[in-house]
């Protein structure tokens, strides 16, 4: 193997790894900076490259599996630092997302339907028709239930690829959430619903109020596929909401 072949081998494992973005793109800027059609090379010009590579690839399964985790005061740091980038009302959202998805257990495989909604309260229970309808293959729920974080209840749908999270989350408003009440412009409306939208680094969210609750999609994915996962819920889960 040459070493042109050695360099697309290389660019292409690191551009397919599901690595955390700012490792990724460090190994590409050093794939970058590489010389090209450079003859008399060895493989030891090719050692940091190779090196940064099994890094990110290790670090990329990790994280995939979610184990790839700061000290806790990190991760207390971490999460606190995103929140500072969306408006009050989509704090909420964020947050129990980065807490207990991200930074959460997430299950190798997927456990069987009846055990991953076995937490899931009855007065929730239509929420899973809507949540499962809207979000695409070849996400699988891996869990429902309630969790709490800093004091606050939160319904909680966790959805997985290999390489993506998406949550689907349901809180009672709190004092002075409101895109209303914030004068926040929505991004578009579905079927007569407002939809909001925010991001903060890699992670996207859109959101519908209705009656005590505000709901969130949250996910690693591009914003308009994010989007498109609300789209599809927004009003039957804004009229079930209303029926609480």
């Amino acid at each position: 193997m040459n070493d042109r072949e050695v360099a697309a081998r290389l660019r292409y494992a690191v551009k397919s790894q599901p690595v955390p973005p700012e490792l990724a793109a460090k190994v590409r800027m050093r794939l970058d900076e590489a010389p090209r059609g450079r003859k008399g090379w060895g493989w030891m010009a090719w050692a940091p490259v190779a090196a940064a590579l099994a890094i990110a690839v290790a670090l990329g399964s990790a994280y995939r599996d979610g184990h790839f985790r700061f000290t806790p005061g990190q991760r207390e740091t971490f999460m606190a630092s995103l929140l500072t980038k969306v408006s009050l009302p989509m704090r909420a959202g964020l947050d129990d997302h980065l807490h207990c998805s991200v930074y959460g257990n997430v299950p190798k495989d997927v456990p069987d339907r009846g055990t991953a909604t076995q937490h899931l309260p009855q007065k929730f229970a239509p929420m899973l028709a809507i949540v499962e309808a809207a979000v695409p293959k070849p996400f699988q729920l891996y869990s429902a239930h309630v969790c709490e974080r800093n004091r606050r209840r939160f319904v909680h749908f966790q959805l997985k690829t290999d390489s993506k999270l998406l949550s689907v989350i349901v809180t009672r408003r709190g004092a002075g959430e409101s895109f209303v009440r914030e004068k926040i412009a929505p991004a578009l409306a579905a079927s007569g619903t407002p939809i909001y939208e925010a991001g903060a680094r890699r992670f996207e969210l859109a959101a519908v109020e209705s009656g005590d609750y505000l709901a969130y999609v949250v996910s690693d994915l591009p914003a308009e596929r994010n989007r498109s996962v609300m789209l599809a819920m927004a009003p039957q889960l804004v009229e079930t909401l209303a029926r609480l």
